[in-house]
């Protein structure tokens, strides 16, 4: 998960959706097609560096995106071939990825669709183009996780269907990651795409770790002692999937994705950013909601969302990256990439925008139909 950003002013409690003039479009600098057979997912980048998922193969793609108008592979992780961990029952599904704080490391939660398989994968990436396996750890189906580095140690969060929250210390000198606190309950809360979400920020003399799961609604715990999470607020509506925190002068304001797999009541309420002031923890309130108003259907679905100043990128599927004014509550500019739908992709339509991340004065955005990066100039 991102770091936390700043912004300089606060939410309005009443939010618009009136047309607003238009910002700077976004631009279409350069692209790469990474699977030819199936879509790509969660994108991270650092260092020059984008990590991306190709959710439908198992597979980690490397792209060296320093020329963003002529990206290119360096390297693939296949977890089946190369780590020799994936098991036998259950075909490439989705996942997560996380940097470390230096780039050197890559997390990679894979989920097959058989959950009571695979696991953390950790990669030495300190030369991209010859990634390496170090630590593998047996974990049922991830699909969320999150890094931390509190100066003193580094830390992994993942979100799992069968395990659940699971908090594990990372060991750089052997690149193992060992499990230090598990919170299993509820059962099976994390279930599939666009289900469930961490945010960890430093919050003055403490640590909060956000969470969100199907069902389990917001979670807000203390993590300053990661051995021993302590849960200390929540908004206990189910629905809600990944999440940006954003802190505004003192306000603390959590943009969550509204998820579908687990709220099935969901499937007839149009795809939304729910808003919440967290800025009581004890007390989060919904003080708003960003939306197309699009109805709710497979096509039509808030994927990743990312926030840089006072602007929120969202992944909005069929309606490609959409990108609201978080203050205003109106969409100021969008962007629709092209291409058709790999045939294995394992998501309805084309073209199907699952993740969106700023990095600098750069988008990146991914397509779960066309299999496509595009790098887009803010």
């Amino acid at each position: 998960m991102r770091p936390l950003r700043s912004g300089a002013a606060a939410l309005a409690l009443s939010i618009s959706l009136a047309p607003a003039a238009a910002a700077r479009p976004l631009r279409a600098v350069g692209s790469i097609t990474l699977s030819q057979t199936g879509g790509v997912g969660q994108v991270e980048v650092r260092n020059r560096v984008a990590a991306v998922n190709q959710r439908d193969d198992g597979v980690v793609a490397l792209v060296d995106v320093q020329n963003p108008a002529r990206p290119k592979v360096l390297a693939r992780f296949d977890a089946a071939e190369e780590g020799g961990h994936a098991g036998t029952g259950g075909t490439p599904y989705d996942g997560d990825l996380a940097f470390s704080s230096d780039g050197n490391f890559l997390f990679y939660a894979r989920q097959t669709s058989d959950y009571s398989e695979e696991g953390l994968h950790v990669l030495d990436v300190s030369d991209p183009a010859a990634p390496r396996e170090v630590f593998y750890q047996p974990q049922g189906g991830m699909l969320r996780l999150a890094y931390h580095d509190d100066g003193d140690a580094e830390w992994v969060v993942t979100l799992d269907a069968i395990a659940g929250l699971v908090v594990s210390r990372f060991e750089r000198t052997t690149g193992a990651t060992v499990p230090v606190h598990v919170d299993a309950l509820p059962a099976l809360k994390v279930g599939g795409p666009a289900s469930a979400g961490i945010a960890i920020e430093e919050d003055e003399d403490r640590t909060l770790m956000y969470v969100t799961t199907g069902r389990t609604g917001l979670q807000v715990f203390d993590f300053t002692n990661p051995l021993m999470p302590e849960e200390i607020g929540s908004w206990p509506q189910i629905g809600l999937a990944d999440i940006e925190v954003v802190r505004e002068g003192k306000r603390r304001l959590v943009y969550a994705a509204t998820e579908y797999w687990f709220d099935r009541t969901s499937n007839n309420v149009p795809p939304e950013v729910v808003v919440l002031d967290a800025t009581d923890v004890g007390d989060i309130r919904r003080v708003g909601t960003l939306s197309l108003g699009r109805p709710a259907a497979p096509e039509t679905r808030v994927q990743g969302i990312d926030a840089a100043g006072k602007l929120l990128y969202v992944a909005h599927s069929s309606e490609g990256v959409v990108v609201f004014d978080r203050r205003r509550g109106r969409v100021v500019t969008r962007h629709q990439a092209s291409g058709g739908k790999n045939e294995n992709a394992g998501v309805p339509g084309a073209p199907y925008a699952l993740d969106a991340e700023v990095y600098g004065r750069l988008l990146y955005t991914t397509d779960g139909a066309t299999g496509r990066l595009t790098i887009l100039r803010r």
